[in-house]
């Protein structure tokens, strides 16, 4: 870990002393600094092979074990995400053709955190056992019947940070509100991965005459699948036996507002932007293979200082 933080300082600081050293000709410039939060939606593989993998990858296999028992099973969820804090700095290129800094052109490079979840799986079993019969003294026979419900989710997790670079392409930046897109390519290491296991257990009992017991699919009894207070969860997790990484080029897509048109204003130099970044990522699981998914980012609110 500190080795890796300590690369990403030296090469920030390399890029810093290439952009102001020397003359104009092929030089950078540092020219702005801002952060941004935001998140990213993606796109994932659920299937009964993944689950198998994701099994045999962490140190607690036994958590796994035991849903023989389960009689449904959802490798369907398909979806992931995680929450993103990240720092940019930017770097505004020399044209020699020009004989001038290219204020509509910028290279970004970008360091953060971030932490989310990947694969999700999910076993369900319900049991009814009979519970007691009561006799009505019009000689009516009423039922009494108790439900165990169960669900296991096993959610793959993550905590980690990274590094990228992009090279952007602005509509006028002197104006006020501009746009600006481009390519980029990010790199993310987690630093912890893990599975959080979480066990719902609820149990109920209902009432039925001969001939009219009811089937847990009807609406009345939807909302056994629902986790809420009427049930018991308890939640444990197990480490990955070793940390993920992910790859993602993807294409920025912002627009910036300058927040102050006055020319003595702090703000004149600020701006506001969001961005949406959609993607593809590889995501690498050691012992496993690579995993390819849609990505979609969002910079949902961030600020660039320019100067």
């Amino acid at each position: 870990m500190k080795k890796i933080i300590n690369t990403i300082a030296l090469s920030l600081a390399v890029v810093a002393l290439m952009a102001q050293q020397g003359d104009h000709q092929h030089k950078l410039r540092i020219s702005s600094f801002g952060s941004s939060i935001g998140f990213a939606a993606v796109v994932v593989s659920n299937t009964s092979s993944d689950f198998k993998s994701l099994m045999e990858n962490v140190e607690d296999p036994e958590l796994f074990y035991g849903l023989e028992k389960y009689t449904e099973s959802k490798y369907n969820y398909g979806a992931g995400g995680n929450a993103n804090l990240l720092f940019n700095i930017g770097l505004t290129p020399y044209s020699n053709k020009k004989g001038e800094y290219r204020n509509d052109r910028e290279f970004r490079i970008t360091m953060g955190f971030s932490f989310g979840a990947r694969r999700t799986f999910s076993y369900i079993n319900r049991n009814t056992y009979q519970f007691d019969t009561y006799q009505s003294t019009a000689g009516n026979i009423l039922y009494a019947d108790s439900t165990i419900f169960t669900r296991m989710t096993y959610v793959e997790s993550y905590y980690g940070i990274g590094m990228g670079v992009s090279y952007l392409f602005k509509t006028a930046p002197e104006r006020r509100f501009h746009f600006y897109t481009g390519g980029g390519l990010d790199y993310g290491l987690a630093l912890r991965s893990f599975v959080n296991v979480k066990n719902y257990t609820e149990s109920s009992l209902y009432y039925y005459t001969e001939g009219n017991k009811p089937e847990f699919d009807e609406p009345e009894f939807q909302w056994m699948k629902k986790d809420d207070d009427k049930g018991t969860t308890t939640t444990t997790q197990t480490n990955m036996k070793s940390n993920g990484m992910f790859l993602r080029p993807y294409i920025p897509l912002g627009v910036n507002f300058r927040i102050s048109n006055r020319t003595q204003s702090f703000f004149k130099q600020v701006y506001l932007f969001t961005e949406i970044n959609p993607g593809i990522e590889f995501q690498i699981v050691p012992n496993e293979e690579t995993y390819i998914n849609p990505y979609f980012g969002v910079a949902m609110l961030g600020f660039t200082y320019r100067w």
